[in-house]
């Protein structure tokens, strides 16, 4: 019964966050977001196949997945995830707000027909593999815990759409100073060896 009443409390404040993410989305769009969201807080995984059985529906897992898959195939489905947790940070970003970079990496070990796949170097285990880039923006205060996120995206220097790193770093710049106003206008960039490393290397 404990168990039951944190489930459903879970699922509330699941289903409030996802309706301030997806505040002006079509109704099927927000039904996914939300879904999404739980599923993956539900199983700690983002396979469609673990999030369509945590959903546990009336109708098979199979025809569920299916349902979550062709969500999740919406062409801007990205941008207005990337939109509204902008929009959700910015409220919360002051002028003395530090606004981290963080460039870092996805690996895909056992990937073999992903799209794109490219060459990254593991940070966690120093070598190489297939993966992806990751650019990250957070927003934080001095002398505080908490973290804002305000972007989030993956690339992929195999994509036909991708020019250069320098680029990718100037669009979560420019978007995130769009969308908070130009407040927090400090800007630090997170260097490591894997910046280090990816600054010397042509692919």
């Amino acid at each position: 019964m404990h168990y039951a009443k944190i489930s459903s409390k879970v699922r509330e404040q699941i289903i409030k966050f996802s309706g301030e993410l997806s505040a002006g989305w079509p109704k099927v769009a927000r039904r996914f977001l939300a879904e999404a969201i739980y599923g993956i807080q539900a199983r700690q995984s983002v396979h469609l196949t673990k999030i369509a059985r945590a959903l546990k529906e009336k109708i098979s897992p199979k025809k569920t997945h299916y349902r979550l898959s062709r969500q999740l195939g919406r062409e801007d489905l990205e941008s207005r995830v990337l939109n509204a947790i902008c929009r959700m940070g910015a409220s919360r970003v002051e002028k003395k707000t530090l606004l981290i970079i963080d460039i870092s990496d996805i690996r895909k070990k056992y990937a073999r027909k992903m799209e794109h796949l490219a060459c990254i170097r593991d940070g966690s285990e120093k070598s190489l593999g297939n993966g992806y880039w990751t650019i990250s923006v957070i927003g934080a205060e001095a002398g505080k815990t908490s973290l804002v996120p305000l972007y989030g995206s993956l690339y992929s220097q195999k994509s036909p759409d991708f020019q250069s790193e320098n680029l990718e770093i100037r669009r979560a710049i420019h978007k995130v100073s769009k969308a908070t106003e130009k407040k927090g206008n400090i800007w630090l960039l997170q260097l490591s060896d894997l910046l280090t490393y990816r600054t010397k290397t042509r692919y």
